[in-house]
């Protein structure tokens, strides 16, 4: 009964789809989602959003957005899907876990800073993200307290920063600031500082059948590989 009734109800949803392309808000920030002038809006998230939808009959339209204005626009009624949900909503429904972010420290290597805890980052010069005091939890919002910390939300103004020596470290994800330095000061070399425990965000959309669904894909995706696949295509 169980089972009829799950296809039934991707019966119904295959249908409403035929005509239905679901806007997406993606927070802009290779690799996870970005711009690439030859294949379009793409990323790891992009990616895995789009072919599950695709499998369950939908035209997807992607919107890179700092997260600020993600979070604003989709709690507004903006758009169906928006990712990653690290956020409280009452607009919407959260997904199973499927990104595995992993925020760590980076520094420049000639520097040889020791970083093997939070408490290392005392009296550093830092630039994190955008909310991270709050995102990384009490210990790293009581070290900062006693460094220079700043939190801005353009990643290549990050990095700069401490290429110029203008910041001792910086706070990201880990595949989020090696794409970025790859591509934009290769001759760079840092140290990654793993000392925050990975974290993982799912989506949140606003049709609660529709997650339900989206839930169901996601776990053949995990099953097949298809997944995997998807996450070391951009290391």
């Amino acid at each position: 009964m169980r089972l009829f009734v799950l296809l039934l109800l991707m019966f119904s949803v295959r249908l409403y789809a035929l005509d239905k392309t679901l806007t997406v808000a993606v927070n802009d920030g290779a690799p996870w989602a970005y711009y690439d002038n030859t294949t379009g809006v793409t990323g790891i998230d992009v990616e895995i959003i789009r072919q599950i939808f695709q499998t369950l009959g939908y035209q997807t339209e992607f919107h890179l957005l700092g997260y600020n204005r993600l979070i604003k626009e989709f709690n507004d009624g903006k758009f169906d899907v928006a990712s990653p949900a690290a956020f409280a909503s009452d607009s919407g429904h959260f997904t199973a876990h499927y990104l595995p972010f992993q925020d760590v420290a980076v520094s420049l290597k000639h520097k040889s800073l020791k970083i093997e805890q939070i408490s290392d980052l005392h009296n550093k010069k830092i630039v994190a993200y955008q909310f991270a005091s709050s995102v990384l939890g009490p210990e790293f919002a009581n070290s900062v307290k006693q460094a220079n910390y700043i939190e801005i939300a353009e990643r290549e103004l990050q990095l700069k920063l401490l290429v110029n020596h203008r910041a001792d470290v910086v706070i990201g994800e880990r595949r989020l600031l090696s794409y970025i330095t790859q591509r934009h000061f290769p001759d760079t070399e840092l140290v990654i500082h793993p000392i925050f425990v990975t974290q993982s965000y799912g989506a949140i959309v606003k049709d609660r059948q529709l997650q339900q669904l989206f839930d169901q894909q996601l776990i053949k995706m995990q099953a097949s590989g298809e997944l995997q696949r998807i996450l070391q295509q951009w290391p």
